[in-house]
């Protein structure tokens, strides 16, 4: 890496241990982009039917099984080595999907991420996760852009606001090709989409190798066909498992 690369690295590490998150801005080019939301906009019109929550959100799971491009945003050098260095050298991906808010979807509850809802206080004095949200649209304070609250990844405990706004909440906006780099247990949420388009964003958290990701990610790395070496790690393919049989 350049040393604007590592300086970049090392800004981003000291604010998510400062403030929980940061936005880092133009990260993936264009073109990438572009493939990225024509490859999700396909799958979600596929998949509307079952997957549209009445909320106005659809996810879409098993991104890499379903399109290589997104393998992009797994791997991407200055993602791991932010991981690499506020979690560990030995990282997996805990979960990688798609959350789109269709025009008219409201805001989500506050919330942290797994796996802190399925721990109970106090938590782990060491940081369990990572997160990246990245924009395949801008993200505006008008259509549904993700908002934190600074130093919420040191409250020990999962928020209690429901979907009420907070004071000491920060609208996070940035342009498309832009990610949020969180730490696993902030609380956040997503503004409504009061406009008439689509916005759409990956979510891919990253935890160590000792803890439980929150999907069978081996199982979508036995759907792959030809996987790079750090897919393969990232997927749990190195992750160790427990081989001894059980004795009668």
């Amino acid at each position: 890496m350049t040393t604007t690369e590592l300086d970049l690295v090392d800004s981003t590490v000291r604010t998510i241990g400062e403030r929980g998150y940061v936005v880092v801005e133009n990260l993936l080019p264009a073109p990438t982009v572009d493939r990225m939301r024509t490859a999700l906009e396909r799958l979600l019109h596929a998949e509307k039917g079952r997957n549209l929550h009445s909320s106005g959100h659809q996810r879409v799971l098993h991104l890499l099984v379903k399109d290589p491009v997104f393998s992009e945003a797994l791997v991407h050098p200055l993602v791991l080595a932010v991981w690499r260095r506020y979690l560990s050298e030995d990282l997996i991906c805990s979960t990688f999907s798609a959350n789109a808010l269709w025009p008219g979807s409201v805001e989500q509850y506050w919330h942290a991420d797994h796996p802190y809802w399925t721990l109970t206080p106090p938590w782990p004095a060491i940081p369990l996760a990572g997160q990246c949200i990245w924009f395949l649209d801008d993200f505006t304070e008008d259509n549904g852009a993700t908002a934190g609250i600074p130093g919420s990844h040191r409250a020990d405990r999962l928020p209690d606001m429901g979907d009420s706004w907070c004071d000491d909440g920060e609208i996070l906006t940035g342009p498309r090709g832009s990610a949020i780099f969180a730490d696993g247990a902030w609380w956040h949420t997503s503004r409504p989409n009061r406009t008439t388009a689509l916005r759409s964003a990956l979510l891919v958290t990253y935890t160590h190798t000792f803890c439980v990701p929150q999907e069978d990610m081996r199982a979508q790395l036995r759907a792959l066909t030809n996987p790079s070496d750090i897919v393969v790690r990232l997927l749990g393919g190195k992750q160790y498992q427990s081989r001894r049989d059980f004795p009668y």
